[in-house]
Formats: structure tokens, sequence, C-alpha cells
């Protein structure tokens, strides 16, 4: 009866644990980019580039963290579409400077490919 009681015990604080972990990773939110094509020498919006992961818990609850991380994620999108620092400096025959810019977005969650 024992043993019984204590793989049940076992079993509810493991899907407890489990189930914590999922809700922490509500909060995170990742920043992605599109990218060039350098043999084409072209934006290809279908490439989806991680550019970071924003997973701080500085806060008590998870929706205060996840705003915070939105925020975040927030801010470095406007500093990267601003800069452009990947391609604004790109010397090509074919491609006028300035010409390709490249896309940033955020998305709730972790990196996914």
């Amino acid at each position: 009866m024992r043993r019984n009681t204590m793989r049940k015990l076992i079993a509810i604080l493991s899907l407890g644990f489990i189930t914590s972990c999922v809700i922490a990773d509500s909060a995170e939110y990742t920043l992605y980019r599109t990218g060039i094509d350098i043999p084409m020498q072209k934006h290809d919006e279908s490439l989806r580039i991680h550019v970071a992961t924003f997973d701080a818990t500085p806060l008590k609850s998870v929706e205060d963290n996840a705003k915070y991380n939105l925020a975040n994620c927030e801010f470095a999108l406007e500093l990267f579409t601003l800069s452009q620092p990947h391609y604004r400096d790109y010397r090509s025959n074919t491609v006028s400077p300035g010409s390709i810019k490249v896309k940033y977005w955020c998305e709730k969650g972790r990196f996914k490919k």
C-alpha cells in the first residue's frame, strides 16, 4: 500500500513539474528575420532565420514576464529594422545600394525551424 501511495505522489509531483515548465515557456518570445539569397543577389522572404530568443523571468507572473520579453523583442526589432546592419553596405554589380531590406518579426515561444 505504501509503495502505491509513493508512486502516485511521484506521478503527481512530476506532472506538476512538467506543467510548470510548459507554463514558463509561454513567457518567451523569439526574434526572426528574412534573408538574402547571395547567389541570386535578392531578398528571400521565405527564409526564417533565428536572431534572438527573449526568455528573461525577472518578474513574478508569467504574464508580466511575457510582456517584458515581448517589449524587449519589439525594441530589438526596431533597432535592427532601422539600421539594417547586415547588408546596408553590401556592394554588388546587379543590386542597387539600399534595395535589399531584411524584415524582422517577433513570435511567441522558443525558436522553431
